[in-house]
């Protein structure tokens, strides 16, 4: 069954494939700014909606029919080029803005006897982008735009 995407990373569950995000936590926050006055309390004043920021993890586990080394390569050039890109769950996008892959965290990783990459958990750390910044920054969206019918490759289908 398809969950969603991030970028490359397709989210789904089958009987042969498992890759789904957990511990999934969503901060936002308001901009404030204060304004000192002399021998009076500071103003505030609003200034807007903060960036949302994403947290979850995935199990990149070979055993569920998911090669964790690929995975890992994908997610560390995502990282690396600075790549903006959608976050769908549930068919539906997160955001209304693109995301942007601020860390990774890998741990608990377990390797065959042969040195291959057998398991890993990977801490995700995503922060919103908003779409104006387009028109300063030239950020490498690469083919991150959709999903580019992955789904229905790692789901058996055409």
């Amino acid at each position: 069954m398809y969950i969603g995407y991030m970028g490359d990373i397709v989210f789904a569950v089958s009987a042969y494939h498992m890759l789904t995000p957990t511990k999934f936590e969503r901060e936002a926050s308001g901009r404030w700014a204060e304004h000192n006055l002399l021998l009076r309390k500071p103003v505030s004043q609003f200034g807007g909606p903060g960036l949302e920021k994403l947290s979850f993890s995935i199990i990149l586990d070979d055993d569920h029919g998911i090669d964790p080394a690929s995975q890992l390569k994908k997610l560390r050039k995502m990282r690396d080029m600075g790549a903006v890109f959608p976050l769908v769950i549930g068919g539906r996008p997160v955001a209304q803005n693109s995301w942007r892959l601020d860390s990774l965290k890998e741990g608990d990783c377990y390797w065959t006897v042969d040195g291959q990459l057998q398991q890993c958990i990977v801490q995700i750390t995503l922060t919103e982008y908003e779409e104006g910044n387009q028109t300063e920054e030239k950020a490498i969206t690469l083919s991150y735009g959709s999903n580019n019918g992955a789904e229905s490759s790692v789901l058996g289908g055409d």
